[in-house]
């Protein structure tokens, strides 16, 4: 029984393994960025995750227990590798990396549409945002205007007050000159 277990235990390595050649080879062989990622993620995957059962295997079968770490790694790598490809080859294709000549992109004219509707959506908000600033303007331009014109009505009481003070300091010092006039004139008759 013993080498029944360490024989598919060995055969799980070398399936990994080879698993895990097939995907290198993936990775320079294909033509683009999306079928690249498709090998590195899916024949990893399986590669990694293979040779991983067959080390819990391995340590099950020597008597040194159950290892549930292993195991969810295995979860780890199912979960987050053929997320992670297929963000990868989403950035891609938005970004706009193009694919092989053999490929049909069959998306191309929902992207264009999608494309379209992002630019509007952006014009829009650039209109929005400009008619904002000019508005700001605006507000800011009335408000020095407004400014402006308490300025002017301040300046134009300040110098009325000055001018009715100088008119009583003028009638109060020719007042003054005609009493000291007078008085001279009483004096010297």
């Amino acid at each position: 029984m013993n080498v029944i277990i360490e024989i598919i235990i060995s055969v799980m390595i070398i399936i990994s393994g080879l698993l895990s050649i097939l995907s290198a080879v993936g990775v320079i062989r294909l033509p683009d960025v999306y079928t690249r990622t498709h090998a590195a993620g899916i024949s990893n995957t399986f590669g990694v995750s293979l040779l991983l059962f067959a080390t819990v295997g391995y340590f099950f079968h020597s008597g040194e227990g159950f290892n549930a770490r292993v195991l969810l790694a295995i979860l780890f790598i199912f979960l987050t590798t053929p997320v992670a490809s297929h963000l990868i080859n989403r950035a891609a294709y938005d970004t706009g990396v193009p694919l092989a000549i053999r490929i049909r992109d069959q998306l191309r004219s929902v992207k264009k549409d999608d494309i379209k509707q992002r630019k509007n959506l952006i014009i829009r908000q650039e209109q929005i945002e400009k008619a904002r600033q000019e508005k700001e303007a605006l507000e800011d331009r009335l408000d020095w205007e407004l400014r402006a014109e308490e300025i002017d009505a301040y300046e134009e009481q300040e110098d009325a007050e000055r001018e009715r003070e100088e008119q009583t300091i003028e009638e109060q010092s020719d007042d003054s000159e005609h009493e000291i006039i007078e008085q001279d004139e009483s004096e010297e008759k």
